[in-house]
């Protein structure tokens, strides 16, 4: 039998933004971490219900690398649907002695799992399951020593910016929405007017989502000054950056992870959200940030962003926070 570790294993599959979320709850957690790398079989096209705990779901090349491992770590954190499986294998293997924290809904029995952490906006009946911990938005790395790093590493590009700063963040179409062109120019007229009059700067950053035809309609459309950091065209991402350096944020609704970033930093959000930019469950999202005063709603017809005093969402030290006390 293989040792346990004071360890965490964090399992990614490649899909940034729920890896973030295991990178920072680890974190919060105080624990050493590792990441595995996970590939996948053919078999993992299939639901969840088929060979859940079964390593018919892993290629060959993550077998092997699991084998090479003597000892397994006090737990693992699974991210996301496809991560659900893998994380009960090792605990089988582990003989139960794995406490696993999934993230996300893995659509497999909530019991199977030692924690669920689930965003609210999946309306999702929390009190059924005493394992299940609901958060308002996705959990982050972002702290404020990362942050005032990178606003150092990017000094040269702010410093001479001297007016407040809007932060701009540009999300994209997916799957299920659709991010018009008309809507991106709306956003650019809306954020124009309101630069002007706050004798301000906007600070746009666009992402692997907005399309060439977003970004470019957004960017021919503006009427005032402006720094644009193209997603597709920059070496280095200021993204931390720009949460440091900015007053405002004003996000576009589609993007359930930069809007959580946004708001752990304190910082006045204002998020635009028109026609078939979000879906639903981003629509409840919103609403809760709303109700909770974390953010407030992009209207047609504001003039000024208000510097009022904003709640900090910090949702990754309040979950590791419940972990730690219900692990004793």
């Amino acid at each position: 039998m293989k040792r346990i570790e004071e360890e965490i294993w964090i399992l990614s599959d490649g899909r940034a933004g729920t890896f973030s979320q295991g990178v920072g709850l680890a974190q919060a957690l105080g624990i050493s971490y590792k990441i595995i790398e996970v590939n996948y079989s053919i078999f993992a096209k299939l639901p969840n219900i088929f060979f859940s705990s079964s390593k018919l779901r892993l290629s060959q090349k993550t077998i092997n690398q699991l084998n090479k491992i003597d000892y397994f770590p006090k737990a693992i954190i699974s991210c996301g649907r496809r991560t659900a499986p893998v994380a009960l294998y090792l605990q089988t293997q582990s003989l139960s002695k794995i406490k696993i924290i999934q993230i996300m809904n893995p659509n497999l029995n909530f019991g199977k799992f030692d924690f669920v952490i689930l965003p609210k906006h999946d309306n999702f009946d929390a009190a059924k399951f005493n394992n299940v911990i609901t958060t308002i938005g996705s959990l982050t790395k972002i702290n404020q020593e990362a942050i005032e790093n990178e606003k150092q590493k990017f000094f040269q590009e702010f410093e001479n910016i001297k007016e407040q700063k809007i932060a701009i963040l540009l999300g994209g179409s997916s799957n299920k929405t659709q991010f018009e062109i008309e809507s991106a120019i709306k956003l650019a007229k809306i954020s124009s007017k309101i630069a002007n009059n706050m004798n301000a700067s906007l600070i746009i950053l666009n992402s692997r989502r907005t399309s060439d035809e977003i970004s470019y309609n957004f960017i021919k459309n503006l009427n005032c000054s402006f720094k644009f950091f193209d997603w597709k065209k920059i070496t280095q991402n200021p993204y931390l950056a720009v949460l440091g350096y900015a007053d405002f944020f004003i996000v576009t609704g589609d993007s359930v992870s930069m809007i959580s970033e946004c708001a752990s930093t304190g910082k006045p959000i204002y998020i635009f959200d028109e026609k078939n930019i979000s879906s639903k469950k981003h629509k409840n999202f919103h609403k809760n940030l709303f109700k909770e005063k974390y953010a407030s709603e992009l209207k047609e017809d504001l003039e000024f962003l208000e510097k009022k005093s904003s709640e900090i969402l910090n949702e990754t030290q309040r979950v590791a926070l419940l972990i730690k006390n219900r692990c004793g």
